[in-house]
């Protein structure tokens, strides 16, 4: 997989071409895009591949910080962020990027108990999976939060 840095050590897939601009306006609707948000190198990368197998267009991100450096060019339809992740937090992200970007979809995930409880006491509208979890269930979560707006 090829990829773009930017400060740090985070790496990201390079940006998508504009589908309208390359191929004209009848060309295909514009992939959903996801941005996956983990300190786990291995689970960014491995679900950013599920996705974009699953006809996802899906980039990673390291840290909130970058993620949300990629999150303002990006323009994602869903965040997928881990919750427990050093420096800035997968909640603390996630209200971020919907302060930006109200229209985004999240889904949160942990393999922290308790977690649910810190999203219920903020009354914040995101969903949350445990981690890990398996790849049909991630897609089917994505399609069903996809369907709510």
């Amino acid at each position: 997989m090829s990829t773009l840095r930017l400060q740090g050590d985070s790496a990201f897939p390079p940006p998508p071409h504009d589908a309208v601009a390359q191929f004209g306006e009848r060309s295909a609707p514009r992939r959903r895009r996801v941005l996956v948000v983990d300190d786990e190198r291995l689970i960014v990368d491995t679900v950013v591949q599920i996705l974009n197998i699953h006809g996802y267009d899906a980039f990673g991100a390291y840290s909130a910080n970058d993620a949300m450096k990629l999150a303002e060019s990006f323009l994602p339809d869903f965040l997928l962020s881990d919750v427990m992740m050093p420096g800035t937090n997968g909640i603390e992200l996630a209200v971020a990027v919907q302060e930006m970007l109200p229209e985004v979809r999240v889904l949160l995930f942990s393999g922290q108990a308790g977690t649910s409880q810190l999203i219920e006491n903020r009354n914040l509208p995101f969903a949350l999976e445990a981690k890990p979890i398996h790849p049909d269930k991630l897609i089917k979560t994505l399609e069903n939060l996809g369907r709510r707006r």
